[in-house]
């Protein structure tokens, strides 16, 4: 069973705001409570609601503080009787400043950007702006973008990661690698987040090895451990020179795939490409050769897995290994409970 109380405040304060929007002449605070996501689910008619009409004029605060002013309008019968004061949101004051102007593809695109921090890593002050251009009409529209945005993983470690950046700690975590079933554990100064091959790695530098490291977001076991204990601040001015060897590590591992037209996987791929695809056989081709570099050849292995027939290896040889590889497990997974059943 789905706890009532459970739905996201970015949600119920969204709902709201389109409530009070699309109703020009208002709503009471009854009809909003007993109707809009977020609040009518705990909504019983008949019941005091003195929760919900605090978290009313809290979410009523958060608007105020995106710059989003409610309207109060007095019954015209019973002037001052608060449970037939009704509130709405102009549409007019709602919109951007008359100089501040986005395209629709720039407004999809920062959306884009919001999803792909998701609400665990997104900072208090992002997400309230992503939630206004929400209410501005921003909606995510991929034909508009000529990408697949399959962003809706969270990396579960970023925000604590991001923190301890921030405020200069030390941190500790678990780390997985290929082959080894039990993750080891690392001590790192935190440096900077930076997204590579299409996936978040960690810039640090290794408190135990005494060398910059970069960790794969994706590879992090558990939860992350921020210390007390501060690290030297100088060591921040080695980031940039992370990024370059993170960029010439992937540049020196290469691999194409073969990748459908119009497909997810071209989508994806493409965008990380180096130079332009090529067709497979000449002009008006089906496929599309697509050259990238990659730096963790497992993760990217799965990656293709995923995308099915719509993505094949040309090369290396090593990475149609691991495809092949993981394709052979699922197999067997799938016999395996169908041999059960």
């Amino acid at each position: 069973m789905t706890d009532r109380s459970s739905v996201p405040s970015e949600q119920r304060v969204f709902s709201l705001v389109l409530a009070l929007v699309v109703s020009p002449s208002g709503l009471t605070k009854r009809e909003l409570l007993s109707s809009v996501y977020g609040y009518a689910e705990r909504f019983k008619p008949g019941e005091v609601t003195t929760a919900l009409d605090r978290q009313f004029e809290r979410d009523k605060e958060q608007l105020r503080g995106l710059g989003i002013q409610v309207e109060t309008i007095d019954s015209p019968l019973e002037p001052g009787n608060n449970q037939l004061t009704r509130y709405r949101i102009s549409r007019e004051r709602l919109e951007f400043p008359s100089e501040l102007r986005f395209s629709e593809r720039e407004l999809v695109v920062l959306r884009l950007a919001a999803l792909a921090w998701q609400d665990g890593s997104l900072s208090a002050e992002s997400r309230r702006a992503a939630m206004k251009l929400e209410a501005l009409g921003a909606g995510l529209d991929v034909q508009h973008l000529g990408v697949a945005p399959r962003l809706g993983t969270v990396e579960p470690a970023a925000a604590a990661l991001q923190g301890a950046i921030d405020a200069g700690r030390i941190v500790r975590f678990g780390y997985t690698l290929p082959g080894r079933d039990a993750p080891l554990e690392r001590r790192v100064a935190p440096l900077r987040l930076h997204r590579a091959d299409g996936r978040w790695h960690l810039l640090s530098w290794d408190l135990e090895r005494t060398a910059d490291r970069a960790f794969l977001l994706a590879r992090i076991d558990g939860p992350v451990t921020v210390e007390s204990a501060r690290f030297d601040p100088a060591l921040r001015d080695r980031a940039d020179a992370a990024v370059e060897d993170l960029l010439r590590l992937r540049d020196a591992q290469p691999a194409t795939v073969r990748v459908r037209r119009g497909s997810i996987a071209e989508a994806r791929l493409v965008s990380r490409a180096h130079g332009e695809p090529e067709p497979s056989d000449g002009g008006g081709s089906a496929t599309l050769d697509v050259t990238l570099g990659i730096l963790d050849p497992h993760l990217f292995a799965a990656e293709l897995i995923g995308f099915g027939e719509d993505a094949a290896v040309v090369a290396p040889e090593s990475l149609r290994h691991l495809v092949a590889a993981g394709l052979r497990r699922i197999a067997d997974a799938h016999g395996e409970a169908a041999h059960a059943e």
